[in-house]
């Protein structure tokens, strides 16, 4: 049993809060890929052409990711004001509902406005998910649950990437939609975090972004927890992006498959979660555990740019490398959780996953002005950014309290 501000919740309900949350995570990863894998292969089936084909994708992608931005602001504060299962049920219906509609569409507009509805529906799963299970376990085994959650939940990333290369681009959207309202009836048992009751109790503000932008102390750790989750989004949205351009600036031949290189990056970051997970319960640690792999991201940085372009199989190792060193990040959204009370703790988790995936959007940009505006070469670019954000994560996490014995029965006010 877990006592949960003076609630008690049976292990049986905190197995399942966890299994439901991963499998909201699972849905996730697995839209967020879908675009990635099939984004081309549908816009042509639509009847675009040309060079159109690549501004239309980089619109559909920009639309998803402005969906999931948004929602994270918004499914933070109903999570803090209305309760962390309103959110679950919530944004897995939006999601569902428009990414089977999406299956349909026949205009790029249409495709982009579902693109954008089923994005701000996922924007809720992780934040509320990494909350309701923080929040439901002991403090002394709460960073195993994150973990776990996060550690299965990527391998929707490889299921997507798999459909999509055996099965047409419709069939990839409808069997997300069917996975969501799928996943919609098992969370019907799911119990409602103790702490969020209890705090409905009180009568501070809650779900108030301006908590956070009226206080220094609260602005300066939620600006160091998402400076401190760059390299992971870096590697996973721009670095993996244009795999085949570092490759072939690196003067590779043949060009790694893109597909072995994602399936690679995610079973690692899957195995990466989990160990991170671990590493901070052996440590009684977060900052420490996410020390040490960001210590080994480093590492493997070093061994991407100076091996990698020796062989594919070399090239596939070092993205896999890349991938267990950032399964770092869910410790640091624990350790967020462990920063800001019940009544904003949703919105941080929330807001912040989403601010941090939202870093693609620059420092895509900055790839790209640096290897067209300043023509150097795709490698030393990637290099540049990657060991700059490394470092100043590091920094960046120095600057945060150690939370691994924190309580958190308690509100930011």
């Amino acid at each position: 049993m877990s006592q949960n501000a003076g609630i008690h919740i049976s292990n049986k309900s905190i197995v399942l809060g966890i299994i439901v949350s991963a499998l909201g995570f699972f849905v996730d990863l697995y839209d967020i890929m879908a675009l990635a894998a099939i984004g081309e292969p549908s816009l042509k089936a639509i009847g675009v052409r040309g060079d159109s084909i690549k501004a239309d994708l980089n619109y559909l992608q920009s639309m998803q990711m402005f969906g999931m931005l948004l929602g994270g602001f918004l499914w933070g504060i109903i999570g803090d004001k209305y309760g962390r299962l309103k959110v679950l049920f919530g944004s897995i219906i939006l999601y569902s509902s428009f990414t089977l509609i999406n299956a349909f569409v026949d205009t790029t507009h249409q495709y982009a406005a579902c693109r954008f509805l089923a994005g701000l529906g996922l924007a809720g799963e992780l934040g509320a998910g990494i909350t309701l299970v923080s929040e439901q376990m002991k403090k002394e085994y709460r960073g195993l649950g994150p973990a776990i959650l996060a550690g299965f939940g990527v391998l929707g990333a490889i299921v997507a990437v798999i459909i999509g290369k055996n099965y047409d681009w419709k069939t990839v959207y409808l069997v997300g939609g069917i996975l969501g309202f799928m996943l919609l009836f098992l969370r019907i048992g799911v119990v409602e975090s103790g702490l969020f009751k209890v705090s409905q109790h009180s009568t501070v503000s809650k779900g108030n972004f301006l908590i956070i932008l009226r206080n220094n102390t609260y602005l300066k750790k939620f600006i160091f927890i998402l400076l401190a989750g760059i390299p992971a989004w870096f590697v996973n949205g721009v670095m993996m992006q244009f795999s085949n351009y570092i490759a072939a600036s690196m003067g590779m031949y043949p060009l790694p498959d893109k597909g072995v290189v994602i399936v690679c990056f995610f079973i690692a970051l899957s195995i990466g979660d989990v160990l991170a997970g671990f590493v901070s319960q052996w440590l009684k640690s977060r900052k420490k555990s996410i020390y040490i792999f960001l210590s080994v991201h480093f590492i493997s940085l070093i061994l991407f740019f100076t091996l990698a372009q020796t062989s594919v199989t070399l090239y596939y190792i070092a993205f896999a490398g890349l991938g267990m060193s950032v399964g770092f990040v869910i410790q640091l959204f624990t350790l967020a959780a462990e920063n800001f009370g019940t009544n904003i703790r949703t919105l941080v988790t929330g807001s912040g996953l989403n601010l941090v995936r939202g870093w693609v959007i620059p420092f895509g940009a900055l790839f790209t002005w640096m290897t067209s505006s300043l023509h150097i070469a795709e490698w030393k670019t990637a290099a540049t950014i990657a060991f700059t954000v490394c470092i100043l994560a590091m920094w960046s996490i120095s600057q945060l309290e150690e939370t691994f014995h924190n309580d958190l029965d308690f509100e930011s006010i």
